[in-house]
């Protein structure tokens, strides 16, 4: 059933417990990346990349991120850490946020009077890219959380799969079917948010 761009919108929530579906295959997130893919970025630069894993090298991801975060967390405190990390591990996937940092060199050097701009820019091209695809995948009835467990597994994972020096983790959608219902959420009037001047 086709859903409105405004029930897309408030359907889209963090959820951090998930289930493997069979319904939710490569061609499912294709149809959303694809989708996502006409998110704007500034100068139409598309300096971000993604990175998707499924199945076992899904899982190994979240076997690296347990790894790393052994080593950096209080055992007494790793339940908590724990519960969330399988959380995550008990989707279908995990895609991977990078910005290549060659193509935001090249538009400083193609561009000198914005070059001081085009760091900012790219984290906003990623920001907005992110956002798409967790929509798009919403569309899709793919339930979804942005997680950022990034410096701590990057060279981890760049050796696992091979990603090139120029791509910087910014973030990482775990991704699956949703084995929790959000709680409430609140939100500021409006008003207090926005100002109109007419």
């Amino acid at each position: 059933m086709k859903q409105s761009f405004e029930e897309v919108m408030k359907k889209r929530r963090s959820i951090r417990t998930l289930e493997k579906d069979s319904r939710i295959t490569r061609g499912t997130v294709e149809r959303a990346l694809a989708l996502a893919l006409h998110a704007p970025s500034a100068y139409n630069a598309q300096t971000s990349r993604m990175v998707v894993l499924m199945d076992g090298e899904h899982g190994k991801f979240w076997e690296i991120a347990e790894k790393e975060l052994r080593l950096v967390t209080p055992p007494d405190a790793f339940a908590r850490t724990q519960k969330k990390l399988d959380g995550f591990r008990g989707g279908n996937g995990t895609i991977l946020f990078y910005e290549d940092l060659s193509a935001t060199e090249k538009l400083k050097k193609d561009f000198p009077l914005y070059a001081d701009k085009f760091d900012r820019w790219a984290q906003q091209n990623n920001a907005i890219l992110e956002y798409a695809v967790w929509l798009a995948l919403a569309g899709e009835g793919v339930a979804a959380s942005l997680q950022h467990y990034d410096p701590l597994v990057d060279a981890a994972v760049a050796q696992e799969w091979d990603i090139p020096e120029n791509w910087i983790l910014i973030a990482q959608m775990p991704f699956g079917k949703a084995a929790e219902e959000p709680g409430l959420r609140a939100f500021k009037p409006a008003a207090e948010m926005v100002k109109f001047y007419e």
